[in-house]
């Protein structure tokens, strides 16, 4: 080999180049045959996001075993939907006008 090859091989530099090409080339490799090897693609759907929130909230839920503590919140949801349901009838009490037998906002607007 001549001395001027040799120097630069054994340069400290040259090696760390030299690394960085080799394993540069092992992964444009890589990334050539997972695009176009058939092995390599994977056939299944994205989850839609609404499918994604399921599986969470099931995987988070567990199922109450206890006949006693089933009973309770069947309870205790029958009395929050009686509860919200007579909020919505106060609200919706308070948005309409007062008006007395034979008033209307028709005759106000007459006279």
């Amino acid at each position: 080999m001549p001395k001027t090859l040799d120097s630069v091989t054994s340069a400290p530099w040259f090696i760390i180049i030299a690394l960085l090409l080799f394993f540069g080339v092992i992964v444009l490799v890589v990334i050539l045959v997972k695009r176009h090897s058939k092995a390599f693609k994977s056939e299944e759907k994205p989850k839609s996001e609404k499918e994604i929130a399921d599986e969470e909230v099931n995987r988070m839920l567990e199922d109450v075993d206890d006949p006693n503590a089933q009973k309770a919140m069947e309870e205790y949801a029958a009395s929050e939907k009686s509860a919200d349901s007579a909020e919505e009838e106060e609200q919706l009490g308070e948005d309409k006008p007062i008006v007395g037998k034979g008033d209307s906002a028709d005759s106000d607007a007459k006279k």
